[in-house]
């Protein structure tokens, strides 16, 4: 913040360090300081359920949110034991994929992960349940795969090792981790194809069809999956004027 005083300071937590929302919530928060009366400072954060829990408490006055993982939040279902309401909603800022990435050409569909040793998210991440729902259209479960649970850096760092065939990873197309593996690497990502998609989104309506376009990673073809929103979200009493 330049050297003028500021009517108001509010912290914005966002994600990992490498992830989108880190990215894109510290170019916000350095306009909105910039071009405004308010000083918006980005941290990170373990993500969608940290971020949520932590508006909720009053810790933080904003933060990034998976828009299915607020739909949980609002519920008290899955991550949530009981309704999260402690928030509102100020923007849906972007898609966000579904983005399996391998390294193995054998790995087609959602189908073939089956017996595959899997990164389906940080336990507890908004990653993990997207994972599930997807693994769930195709009557696949945990139990069907070796999963692993780990973060977008330490999924790609094992892609890349070998250590683990598949990730899942939920970011805004093109990821940094992804983009710095399809650096030195023939990156593939696996389609969902249209009768799963549709069985998905009927079961799971905040999910929607996408296409990352084979320029993206420089990848084979496109890629056909599913996405879900980029929620930005404030203190349930936050001044409307800031908001």
């Amino acid at each position: 913040c330049g050297g003028g005083s500021k009517e108001e300071a509010l912290t914005f937590t966002t994600g990992g360090e490498t992830g989108t929302y880190y990215g894109f919530g510290s170019v916000i928060a350095q306009y909105v300081s910039a071009n405004t009366d308010l000083s918006v400072t980005a941290v990170t954060s373990n993500g969608s359920q940290a971020n949520i829990e932590m508006v909720d408490a009053g810790e933080y006055d904003l933060g990034f949110v998976q828009s299915d993982v607020m739909s949980y939040a609002y519920s008290g279902t899955n991550l949530f034991t009981e309704p999260v309401t402690g928030f509102t909603t100020l923007a849906a800022l972007y898609m966000e994929q579904v983005q399996i990435v391998t390294l193995d050409p054998e790995i087609k569909t959602v189908g073939d992960l089956a017996g595959k040793t899997v990164s389906i998210g940080a336990v507890g991440s908004g990653v993990y349940f997207n994972a599930i729902d997807v693994l769930g259209a195709y009557d696949l479960t945990e139990d069907d795969i070796s999963p692993v649970y780990q973060n977008f850096d330490d999924s790609v760092e094992s892609l890349q090792d070998g250590r683990i065939d598949a990730a899942f990873i939920v970011a805004g197309a093109p990821t940094t981790s992804i983009v710095q593996l399809a650096t030195t690497q023939e990156v593939h990502l696996v389609s969902l194809d249209q009768e799963h998609i549709d069985k998905l989104i009927e079961v799971s309506p905040y999910y929607s069809a996408y296409t990352i376009s084979a320029d993206v990673y420089g990848t084979a073809e496109d890629c056909t999956t599913v996405a879900i929103s980029a929620v930005l979200i404030g203190r349930a009493d936050l001044d409307p004027d800031v908001a």
